[in-house]
């Protein structure tokens, strides 16, 4: 995988993320407000349930209801009363059962489900850019802030059988968040669907249970904190707004490492963003 940059303005942040410590965000603290629910919208509910009746399961359908299944298991086992059926037949003549004819109790239950999962996570928000301005502005404390440069995280975070926790996993932009449905794969949503307004983040998501982080409470915060080998930093780029006492400590940081980390200066000239040892903009 490319390198991936998350954005600070903190230099506790920086001192985490050098000694191989990441903060994973629960849900509810991330900073786009439609992500404090998830989503359900029951006119796709609706679509999707009368297409599974109609249709019947396909086979990728059903290895989409086994990461489904996994990730109930992993994240909310009380709302799995069933286990995957073992056939497309099964499969589809359950969905077609009576108990399915009661719409205000799916969906209910589609939004109690969603809101569990969405309680038991944490995020680590990264970008695949480090030339965009908001980012630099809402991020980096415009550019008086810096970036981390991640390489080859995918080799930490391999995923697993949910299909969407333990691995980075790119975020889409759409224009409307359709949320929780009947189709298997909607689960994603919750995790890895943002507005198009938040598209120049270019965001990639690790998405992690909660309990597999250790819990820190500093200045009355709860902090959920998971480690990762410390070469996977490879660059500190410094906002072209940084004042001399955050080099200085950023100096410091690095240069108390035992594995190299390379340090360069962001620059910001003719609307651009570039590296200060680049010849081209970024």
């Amino acid at each position: 995988m490319t390198p991936l940059y998350k954005y600070i303005d903190d230099p506790q942040a920086l001192k985490f993320l050098l000694g191989g410590v990441c903060k994973f965000t629960p849900i509810a603290e991330l900073n786009d407000p439609s992500e404090l629910t998830p989503t359900v919208d029951v006119d796709a509910i609706v679509e999707t349930l009368a297409r599974f009746r109609q249709y019947g399961y396909s086979d990728t359908n059903m290895d989409d209801l086994r990461r489904q299944a996994a990730l109930l298991q992993c994240l909310a086992p009380h709302r799995q009363a069933v286990h995957v059926p073992a056939t497309r037949e099964q499969a589809t003549n359950r969905i077609r059962s009576s108990f399915f004819n009661d719409m205000p109790l799916l969906e209910q239950f589609l939004h109690d489900t969603a809101k569990d999962i969405a309680n038991n996570v944490g995020i680590f928000c990264l970008s695949r850019r480090i030339d965009s301005l908001p980012m630099w502005a809402h991020y980096a404390d415009n550019a008086r802030g810096l970036i981390v440069e991640f390489n080859d995280l995918a080799s930490v975070f391999k995923g697993d059988s949910t299909g969407v926790l333990r691995e980075p996993i790119a975020v889409r932009y759409e224009r409307e968040r359709v949320g929780v449905t009947f189709d298997p794969r909607s689960h994603e949503s919750i995790f890895f669907t943002k507005f198009q307004d938040w598209s120049q983040e270019e965001e990639v998501r690790v998405v992690l249970p909660l309990s597999d982080c250790r819990m820190q409470i500093k200045d009355n915060e709860t902090l959920y904190l998971y480690d990762i080998p410390k070469t996977c930093v490879s660059r500190v780029i410094q906002g072209w707004n940084m004042t001399p006492a955050m080099k200085e400590l950023c100096a410091t940081l690095v240069g108390d490492l035992r594995h190299p980390v390379e340090m360069v200066q962001a620059r910001y000239a003719g609307g651009r963003v570039a590296l200060l040892d680049a010849a081209k903009p970024i």
